[in-house]
């Protein structure tokens, strides 16, 4: 749309899944490639019990292709596997993760939400790494592969928790807790510069589609807002109340829903929706697309862990940018 520019820049919750235990030794700091000492293990209780994860790993699998991987790529893990992104989902703008899963040479092997074991196992990983629901229902034949380690997802976790969560699990807390502290000094930083700005301007993180708007609280774009204390619009407000629940809103009611929003971070995934809400008359009546305060992101980014966070406070810092 005419009014929406491009997010994308070129270069709590309650946890469910308890912080783990180590069994053999203190975790190091970690690094790329092969990691740890063979044969020895730490132990690790997760979300859907208490696994061995070997010392020495070479080869990591995700499942889901958002958090998990993020948070593999994060740590400098050997990743060898990963899903492809259905080419049909709405994954319209520059995925953040992209240069990073390139560079580790990491195979496709199998469409999101179509897990294939036989692929995974013929990689002959020494770890796998999903978020909990992509697990159930097969967790005997991903352990019988290698072990698995879940991570969390928007409505049951952090990212920093289950960062802390893979990083222990690894070897890799030291690395862990530089990301986490990378995180919390960018957002201090935007805090500071932009803080008239913040108190100032009433934002909405929305998503659009042809079905109408909604505002989800637990999404990363959503808390990445949070975290630099954004002031929320009433939709915003909302939904951060009802953190379960997304706010949603029919076409005709978008018009009356953000009528208080200065600025939004608006999620439109196809080239459809794009081109509906630049012909959409009353979304096009909005104050802040109006005023040209509307950035654009995508879907890829409601769900990641440090390198997909970093990316959506770049995303917001351009709301503030007048």
């Amino acid at each position: 749309m005419s009014s929406v520019r491009s997010s994308l820049r070129r270069a709590g919750a309650a946890c469910t899944i308890a912080l783990l235990t180590t069994a053999c030794g203190s975790a190091s700091s970690g690094s790329s490639g092969s990691t740890g000492t063979a044969g020895a293990t730490r132990t690790v209780q997760t979300a859907l019990g208490a696994v061995e994860v070997p010392e020495k790993i070479d080869s990591v699998v995700v499942l889901e292709g958002r958090r998990d991987q993020d948070l593999v790529l994060a740590l400098g893990l050997p990743l060898t596997g990963v899903p492809q992104l259905d080419p049909g989902a709405g994954y319209e703008l520059e995925n953040p993760l992209a240069a990073a899963v390139k560079a580790s040479g990491a195979k496709e092997l199998f469409i999101e939400g179509e897990i294939n074991l036989e692929a995974i196992a013929a990689t002959g990983p020494d770890l796998i790494v999903s978020r909990a629901g992509d697990v159930e229902g097969i967790q005997a034949e991903l352990q019988a592969i290698a072990p698995v380690v879940t991570v969390g997802e928007q409505t049951t976790s952090t990212w920093q928790d289950d960062l802390t969560l893979l990083g222990e699990a690894t070897g890799t807390s030291a690395k862990a807790a530089g990301q986490i502290a990378a995180y919390d000094a960018r957002v201090a930083q935007i805090k500071e510069k932009y803080a008239d700005e913040i108190a100032s301007t009433k934002v909405a993180p929305i998503v659009y589609n042809l079905e109408g708007t909604g505002v989800r609280a637990q999404r990363l774009q959503s808390q990445v807002l949070r975290d630099i204390g954004a002031t929320p619009s009433q939709a915003f407000a909302d939904a951060i109340a009802d953190a379960d629940t997304e706010v949603e809103f029919s076409p005709e009611q978008t018009l009356k829903a953000y009528q208080d929003a200065d600025a939004m971070l608006v999620a439109i995934n196809t080239t459809d929706d794009r081109e509906a809400s630049e012909k959409d008359k009353l979304f096009q009546e909005l104050p802040a697309v109006k005023n040209d305060r509307v950035v654009r992101t995508d879907k890829f980014s409601f769900e990641g862990g440090p390198i997909t966070a970093m990316h959506v406070l770049d995303v917001v810092e351009q709301l503030y940018r007048t």
